[in-house]
């Protein structure tokens, strides 16, 4: 039996992907002891979409401070 092992570079786009839906998910939590939220992060060709369902208010600005590059270790 063989064991595959798979490495990806932690700048790679699937890998910032999910440590800005981890950011989204941490700040929701920090809000609501028990919040609904779906989060999908989108990242090619240059841009990032963030789609977000959730009962907590988040505003843009929150949002840009929890996925910025200065909180996100690459």
């Amino acid at each position: 039996m063989r064991t595959m092992f798979e490495k990806v570079n932690p700048s790679h786009p699937d890998k910032v992907a999910d440590r800005i839906a981890g950011a989204l998910v941490d700040l929701a939590y920090a809000r609501e002891h028990d919040p609904r939220i779906a989060v999908e992060v989108l990242i090619g060709h240059g841009v990032c979409h963030i789609i977000a369902e959730t009962s907590v208010h988040i505003s843009d600005e929150e949002t840009a401070a929890a996925v910025s590059y200065t909180h996100l270790t690459l």
